[in-house]
């Protein structure tokens, strides 16, 4: 499992600027050098805060690692259930053969469908299982420390894959168990992470906290998988990914440790399991009870489930239908470049988002872009054609950044403070728990009758999901934007 964005920002300054988050001292000032350039240019606000560019620069390192690691092992899960490549890898851990490698076969394509699946529903559960209690946690602790020690997990795992892959004895349940710890590690980090960002730039700033750190992260999608796609065709091995994205990593270790946070207010003691479930309920009853989040929750949920799933089965989708008669080291740089490709059309959503998601177009914005995603994947699954299945992809990227970043800022400007770690591991839970849900179904269709006809199955019925959430009477057409 890919691990999950990095933290960082601060500044030692009086914070009664911000007096209505968390207190009078949890956001620090802007900072003054920057605050008159980008007083006016809405969509970089959040940079005159000292804490929040940290936590900006520092992503943009380690999400390149990130991203690296996210595209050997989609790579890496192919090779392991393929005698021929497994072999390889037994040899110095190269994700390539030679001119005359055997070509793949039917069975070894069925159980990278299934393998695929399995491992993102590993690294799925735990987040399913942990994020309501991190959720509770996370409105408890001193959020840099539990960021540290998820960024510190998420080093080791990668760290460990790597070290199996150099020398050659990586197995697929390496994959499964690995994944699962990084899960654990993600469910922690999620809540923490996004209620951070709110104590960092404040709610007047949030909306263009929220589209950097969707530019940055999909900024860092456009180059990490070209670089792997590269060196793995290069014959370099697999494991260099893997170690390559724990010493990126280090750079959201290092941002943490410099942010000068302002004293936070003491937390209360210990708590009984009673107290806890207690504090669950009160986030589940307030979305329960509130129309916005309700309905963002109902879309994000139906998007994740099945739109979403359909990531696990790119790798397979380009090996064996889009160029199936290539050799190794063309298949793998064309998936680098469909991910890189992803990335682009990621980060030209996230500049639409910063530059025009205003109150007035922040509905129109999640709807269409929900919609105009989920009818695009539908063509992605039909297409046959390598040049057709990369413009799509970048469209299906683009519009499904409108609609997440967008549901993101939505959902965080409609939350009270005090309940905001617990209401957002709940749309954590929605969000990303649900992925292992549908990667299990994806890679179990596929599985039966192949990619491209799960791809299609998943697209529909994600398309049809969406119209349901979005105009049905009480749907997403009949949400109120707060202003911020």
């Amino acid at each position: 499992m890919a691990k999950v964005t990095q933290e960082i920002g601060e500044l030692d300054n009086d914070a009664s600027d911000y007096p209505e988050i968390l207190g009078d001292e949890s956001v620090p000032a802007p900072s003054p050098v920057l605050d008159a350039a980008t007083k006016n240019g809405g969509a970089f606000r959040a940079l005159r805060h000292r804490n929040f560019r940290y936590f900006w620069f520092g992503q943009l390192i380690s999400l390149i690692g990130t991203w690296m690691q996210n595209l050997a092992q989609g790579w890496l899960i192919v090779l392991l259930v393929d005698p021929v490549a497994h072999a390889l890898l037994r040899h110095g851990g190269a994700a390539v053969g030679g001119p005359n490698a055997a070509a793949p076969t039917p069975q070894a394509e069925a159980a990278a469908n299934l393998y695929s699946g399995w491992v993102n529903f590993a690294g799925g559960i735990p987040i399913l299982v942990f994020t309501l209690f991190a959720g509770v946690v996370a409105d408890r602790v001193d959020k840099r420390r539990m960021l540290l020690a998820t960024q510190t997990v998420l080093i080791f795992t990668a760290l460990a894959l790597g070290v199996l892959c150099l020398r050659g004895t990586v197995e697929i349940w390496h994959v499964l168990f690995f994944a699962a710890l990084s899960g654990i590690a993600a469910a922690f980090d999620m809540p923490t992470r996004q209620s951070f960002i709110v104590e960092m730039v404040g709610k007047e700033d949030l909306p263009s906290a929220v589209a950097l750190n969707s530019s940055v992260f999909n900024g860092a999608r456009a180059v990490g998988p070209a670089v792997a796609g590269l060196l793995l065709a290069a014959h370099v091995s697999i494991g260099a990914a893997f170690v390559g994205n724990a010493i990126l990593t280090l750079a959201a270790i290092v941002a943490l440790l410099l942010m000068r946070l302002p004293p936070q207010a003491k937390k209360a003691g210990a708590v009984s399991v009673g107290q806890i479930l207690s504090n669950m309920r009160e986030g589940f009853g307030y979305v329960r009870s509130n129309h916005t989040i309700r309905n963002l929750m109902l879309l994000v949920g139906s998007l994740a489930t099945f739109a979403l799933s359909f990531n696990i089965l790119i790798p397979v989708f380009v090996r064996y239908t889009l160029l199936p008669h290539a050799g190794a080291a063309e298949q793998v740089k064309a998936f680098g470049y469909m991910e890189t490709i992803r990335g682009v059309g990621a980060l030209l959503g996230a500049i639409t988002v910063a530059f025009l998601g205003g109150p007035a177009r922040q509905k129109n914005m999640l709807i269409w872009g929900a919609l105009a995603s989920t009818g695009l994947l539908v063509v992605f699954g039909l297409t046959r054609s390598m040049w057709v299945a990369y413009a799509t992809m970048a469209l299906v990227s683009y519009g499904f950044v409108v609609c997440f970043a967008t549901s993101n800022t939505l959902v965080q400007l409609t939350l009270p403070d005090h309940l905001r770690g617990r209401v957002m591991s709940i749309y954590t839970l929605v969000f990303i728990g649900s992925m292992p849900i549908g990667s299990f179904f994806a890679g179990w269709v596929a599985n039966k009758i192949g990619a491209p006809p799960a791809i299609l199955v998943c697209a529909v019925l994600s398309l049809l999901t969406t119209i349901w959430v979005a105009f049905r009477p009480g749907g997403l057409r009949d949400i109120g934007v707060a202003k911020g």
